[in-house]
């Protein structure tokens, strides 16, 4: 029975720092989220907030409302915003995507496209099938990723301190 309870013990060690990393890494990525957006021009909107929708699940919990409460982004107050359909997205201005469909984040890339919205997910492949911003962490380590052809037929232009620190996709093929 001791050994069986050192096994437990052990195995729980190990399993910890992974799941930090992981909690480290969703604190990463909701910043970011902020910060991509900062460094990011839209079209003129005539809207006193700057809207920030989560598309399908919310993988952040409470940590936006609680990172973004009382924040500004472009001088606007920050708005959070949670839709589990395409059809719920409203007006926003960035969007944060977690469908696990590809025929699904494609019908809101497209959405976005057309309505000026950036586009942010850590879905594979998101950046190459036409989504703007691609964020995910290798050994911890944050990767950015960019489709600046994307960003351009959405209407957005995104500054050079953020296009210096990713992978930047500049092929017409969207």
């Amino acid at each position: 029975m001791r050994i069986a309870w050192w096994g437990l013990a052990l195995l729980l060690c190990l399993q910890f720092p992974a799941a930090q990393a992981g909690d480290e890494e969703r604190k990463l990525e909701a910043v970011f989220i902020g910060r991509f957006a900062s460094y990011i021009e839209w079209p003129a909107k005539p809207r006193d907030r700057f809207v920030i929708t989560l598309l399908d699940d919310n993988p952040f919990g409470s940590l936006l409302d609680d990172l973004y409460r009382d924040k500004r982004i472009h001088n606007k107050p920050i708005e959070l915003r949670y839709a589990t359909r395409l059809d719920q997205v409203g007006e926003t201005d960035a969007l944060f995507i977690t469908l696990s469909s590809s025929a699904a984040r494609a019908a809101a890339i497209d959405h976005a496209q057309r309505n000026g919205i950036l586009t942010i997910s850590e879905a594979k492949g998101f950046a190459e099938s036409g989504g703007i911003i691609q964020l995910d962490f290798v050994e911890q380590k944050a990767r950015i990723k960019i489709n600046h052809a994307a960003a351009l037929k959405s209407g957005l232009r995104i500054g050079a301190p953020l296009l210096s620190i990713a992978t930047v996709l500049r092929g017409d093929k969207l």
